[in-house]
This record gives structure tokens, sequence and C-alpha cells, in this order.
């Protein structure tokens, strides 16, 4: 069993090799030439997909602390590598203007915090100057060992027609990793201490960039809505969107469906157990004037790699399953261990967001997954 505590090990050489073998060593995010000809403004909107209402309710983790613009032409030579370190003002949006040539389908990819994935990655990725080639294959399937005490990495890919005129677009950053919240109801008659909760058969490694199959996902508004074909990215939107506003529909899920279609690493699945701090407790039940009241308590929220853990024997992709075991020390000083399968999570993929409702019974426990949901925090649970 794997802890989030243990030294992390980045198997990053080779690849890191060959990227800067493959490109000069100039820095590829000084403000370079504009391209030869014409040209047009390209308006670039990067947002982190998912965040909160306002920046001051959006963790730093989750926040943008560098970012890496680099567009592509569409022989896959570099028109733009542009670096941007917020420093301590962590964004989670932000513009930018490029010049660029017009009448092209550009490659454009975002990466959000290159330096939690290696502390060599930043040079490699400089070495793209523009004219290069190459970095599409390079850091397509770059793979890395996430690190819960850095700012979480950041990536998305688009394809944009420039026309004769300027134009803006809007972009989003979809998290490399899956974020789990425990929501705890203590309905026993006393304290319990949440000693350490663990996850099934999670990927030791992760892709920095998306490794989905298919590029679109279907998205229907309401039932009389015509079904649309949405881009990816902007159908996790859609449903992002959609769970902030229905934080506890346990259905959503299911209603507009499942990412299953990806690949992860070709490496290990193992549990990976988050130990609670010292002075995690659950009040117990209380009675307010003859009306019960019960202990709450929210765990300090978490991010695990995407991951892929199949049902069936056979076959590539298709629904999961993952299962959680929860250890707690009861009022009697007894230590029990709970194992329940998270009966609505068919699947793992990047950004999603689980919130898991316990609710401590006098004999066992009761587990309610809500898969996708962008959580608000109720008051009876004192954040």
């Amino acid at each position: 069993m794997k802890t989030l505590s243990q030294h992390i090990i980045l198997r990053m050489a080779s690849v890191l090799g060959l990227l800067l073998m493959s490109a000069a060593c100039s820095s590829g995010s000084s403000e370079a030439t504009p391209p030869a000809g014409r040209t047009v403004m390209l308006g670039l909107t990067t947002e982190v997909l998912g965040s909160a209402r306002t920046d001051s309710e959006t963790p730093d983790c989750e926040k943008m602390s560098t970012l890496r613009i680099v567009v592509l032409h569409p022989d896959g030579s570099v028109e733009h590598n542009r670096f941007i370190d917020f420093g301590s003002a962590m964004q989670s949006e932000y513009t930018r203007f490029l010049e660029v040539r017009p009448n092209e389908k550009k490659s454009i990819w975002l990466i959000a915090n290159e330096n939690s994935v290696s502390s060599d990655l930043h040079a490699a990725l400089e070495a793209y100057t523009a004219g290069k080639q190459g970095f599409g294959e390079a850091v397509g399937d770059l793979s890395f060992v996430l690190d819960p005490a850095r700012p979480l990495p950041m990536t998305s890919f688009y394809e944009v027609q420039t026309g004769e005129t300027d134009m803006e677009c809007r972009f989003f950053l979809v998290r490399t990793a899956a974020k789990f919240t425990f929501r705890f109801t203590n309905r026993r008659s006393g304290a319990v201490a949440v000693n350490s909760i663990a996850v099934s058969d999670i990927a030791e490694e992760s892709y920095l960039m998306p490794h989905k199959i298919a590029p679109t996902m279907t998205f229907r508004a309401t039932e009389q809505s015509p079904l649309e074909e949405l881009y990816w990215i902007d159908w996790l939107k859609r449903v992002s969107d959609e769970s902030q506003l229905n934080p506890d529909d346990k259905s959503l899920a299911d209603r507009r469906g499942w990412i299953l279609d990806y690949d992860v690493p070709p490496t290990a699945h193992r549990s990976v157990t988050v130990q609670a701090p010292d002075d995690f407790r659950i009040a117990g039940l209380v009675y307010d004037m003859g009306v019960p009241r019960p202990g709450t308590a929210v765990f300090p929220a978490f991010f695990l790699p995407e991951s892929k853990s199949l049902k069936a024997a056979s076959g590539s992709y298709g629904e999961q399953e993952y299962f959680m075991t929860l250890t707690m020390t009861d009022s009697k000083n007894e230590t029990k261990t709970f194992r329940c399968p998270f009966d609505n999570l068919k699947s793992l993929f990047r950004n999603t967001h689980v919130t898991v409702d316990i609710s401590l019974n006098e004999k066992g426990i009761q587990v309610d997954v809500i898969p996708y949901s962008e959580v608000v925090l109720r008051p009876e649970f004192g954040l």
C-alpha cells in the first residue's frame, strides 16, 4: 500500500533527454520576431476548468503558478512558445495576445505548473524556439508521478483555424488528476476519529497531456434540446457548470455520461492511503431542544492520479470500479475498518471531482458518491 507522503521519483530522464537533444538551447519564452508576411492577432484566454466562482475561493494548488502557451503551424513547427511565471500572484485565468500567421489550422498546447512535473522540464520545453519541430511528439507521451505537495499540473490541447481577421478564443485547462472530497456525518452517540482513507486501483503515473481517444462527447441540455456534439473539454465545462448549480445531484454523471475511452501509462495500479490529520475527529450526536444534531466534518480534499480500473477483464475501455477503505477509532478506543465500493464511480478520468458522503451509524456506515460534483460546502459543515 502506497502513501501520499512517500518520496516521489520521476521517471522522465530518457524523455527529457530526447526533448533537449531534439531542439536548440535558446529561450522559447522570449518575445519572438513576428512571423514573416501578413499577420493577425490571436487572443487566448486560458481559464482553469471548474475553478470557483471567485478566485479567492480556489485553493492555490489548483491555480496557475506558471503557464506555457505553445502555438504550432500545420506542419508541427513552433510559431510561438511563451512562458509566463505568475510568482506568488497565482491565477485562475489569463489572457495573452499573439501575432500569428493567418489562414492556418493552429495546434494550441497549454501547460500550467510544469515545474511540478520535473525540475528539468522547464529547460527542455524552453528549447523549442520558433521554427523547431517535434514539440507535440515529445510532450504527447510524457508521463510523471504526481507530487501532491506542489501546484497541480494542468494541460489542454486545441485546434484553431485562423482567418483573415483578428480573433479571440477561450480555452480551459484540465487538471491531470482527480479530486476527492469526503464529507462525514456522525450519527453515533460518541465522537469518532478518522485514521486514514484508502482508494484502490490508482495508477502510479499520469500522462501530462490527456489521452482521450474520441475528440467529442454528446450533450443534450434539456429533453427538448437538440443533441450537440462537443469537443470533450467543452463538454467537461458544460458538465462542470451544471454540477455547480446542482452539487448534490448523484444522478448527473449517469445522465450526462462517462468518459471511458482514454489511456493511462502502462504502469501498476495500487491502493493509495491518505493519513488523516492528527486532530481530525467528528463529534458525536447531540440533542438541541430535543432535535438531534449529528456531528459533521469535511476531510481535507486530496488529489489522486487519473486511473483506469476496468470491471471487465477483457477490453481496453469500459466501466470501471474502485473501492474505499476507511479506518477509524470510535469513542471506546476500538479501531474499525470498513471496505466499501464507490457505487457511482464508473470512471476516474482527469479533472473528475468525486464527493463522498459518509454517514457513521451505530451499526456500520453508509456511503454515497457524487461524481463530477463541484462541492458547495453547506453551513452545517462549518466551512
